[in-house]
């Protein structure tokens, strides 16, 4: 089976609002992604501004809009955190100037705490015609990858766990924590994981949601609320919702979750 192109996207970049850690504009996602897809094994990329601004669906006019100067900031900061190199003047650059850059991978790469976006994902975002930015979109779903996770796998895909089930491949973190955490306004976090979850297209969602219920953790108080379940919508995610309960039953202490809705990721 052929394998899809992806990108190990650092997690320090996504867990937590990226403007105020790092005193940059979440312009960081996609030049990052486009960076590393245009990487070459001797390590060397090629990127425009035009293309970076065309993800978000900027027209270029001859006055450059604020996003292109954010752009330049990004890759001003990947060179002082010696990420890459660039010999060119950045200051001189066009939309179609071709900037050379040289991945420094020791700085650039991330061994552990990354999560995979695949071309697929990125391309399914790019086909977005819905009042939500791509920006947001991207954002929300390089979250809740972070968090999914990776299990180890062997060259056919066959797992490497002894026990997977301690490790569910899912996402059932808080709506309020995420939005908080990211500093976005839980509406529009929302609007994200319903879009994450629908079809695009011609395209299945990207993810596949459980709607769960209540659990009554202690019998002399009400009920508490569940947060839904998030899987990526492949092959096999049935399992990983039925794993992600269980691990969810033991966190919570309990013998049941009622359940509520259930989406068919066909």
């Amino acid at each position: 089976m052929e394998t899809e192109y992806f990108t190990r996207f650092p997690n320090r970049y996504i867990q937590g609002d990226i403007c105020s850690k790092f005193g940059i504009s979440r312009k960081f996602y996609i030049t990052y992604i486009l960076i590393d897809r245009y990487r070459s094994y001797e390590n060397y990329s090629w990127i425009t501004i035009r293309e970076v601004l065309e993800f978000y669906g900027y027209k270029t006019t001859k006055h450059k809009p604020k996003a292109f100067k954010e752009i330049l900031d990004v890759l001003e900061c990947m060179i002082n955190n010696k990420m890459i190199k660039v010999k060119q003047d950045l200051d001189t650059v066009g939309y179609d100037t071709g900037i050379k850059i040289t991945i420094i991978p020791e700085n650039f790469d991330y061994p552990d705490h990354f999560c995979k976006i695949t071309s697929s994902q990125l391309n399914t975002i790019m086909m977005n015609d819905s009042s939500i930015n791509n920006e947001n979109l991207l954002m929300a779903l390089l979250y809740i990858l972070s968090y999914i996770g990776n299990r180890p796998r062997n060259p056919d895909n066959s797992e490497k766990m002894n026990h997977p089930e301690n490790q569910p491949e899912a996402f059932w973190r808080s709506i309020d924590g995420m939005a908080k955490e990211l500093s976005v306004a839980k509406n529009t976090i929302l609007k994200c994981m319903d879009w994450l979850t629908q079809p695009v297209g011609n395209s299945k969602p990207l993810l596949v949601k459980r709607e769960l219920g209540f659990v009554q953790v202690n019998p002399d108080e009400p009920p508490k609320t569940v947060p839904n379940i998030y899987v990526l919508n492949k092959e096999g995610y049935e399992q990983e919702i039925e794993w992600a309960i269980h691990k969810m039953m033991e966190i919570y202490n309990i013998k049941n979750i009622t359940e509520e809705n259930v989406y068919d990721g066909e």
